[in-house]
């Protein structure tokens, strides 16, 4: 299962080798400030595990079956105002934030910033099922 804290760490600190001056580690977050001052949050979304379908139950045996082992998803949410893909990617620092998160196995969830309205799901690599962090 993921450590949620390296996933979100390594993001901030590579966004920062990459000249991001504007990522920040802020409680179970990473924050991202774009161009215009709004901000973008980077969250980890832990896998729904349903058996039988999901995989085994964690609480009986947490080896067996590869829904225990699936990674969760990375979620961008716009900020407040961006209820659109175009609104949440309009800079580069946007897009950047993007590069960074597909660069892992897991789905990636583009989110309204005015709800819970998923705008979009980039699927993690299909040859690396459950090798997500």
């Amino acid at each position: 299962m993921a450590n949620r804290d390296a996933i979100l760490d390594k993001i901030v600190r590579n966004l920062k080798q990459r000249g991001i001056a504007g990522a920040a580690r802020v409680g179970a977050t990473a924050e991202v400030t774009k161009s215009d001052a709004s901000v973008l949050v980077v969250t980890y979304v832990d896998k729904a595990v349903q058996a039988p379908m999901g995989g085994i139950n964690s609480a009986v045996s947490p080896y067996l079956g590869i829904g225990v082992a699936a990674p969760g998803a990375l979620k961008i949410k716009g900020a407040a105002g961006d209820t659109t893909l175009a609104l949440i990617l309009s800079d580069s620092v946007a897009v950047n934030v993007l590069a960074e998160v597909t660069g892992f196995a897991n789905d990636v969830i583009l989110e309204s910033g005015d709800s819970t309205a998923e705008l979009a799901r980039i699927r993690g690599i299909a040859d690396g099922i459950g090798l997500g962090s």
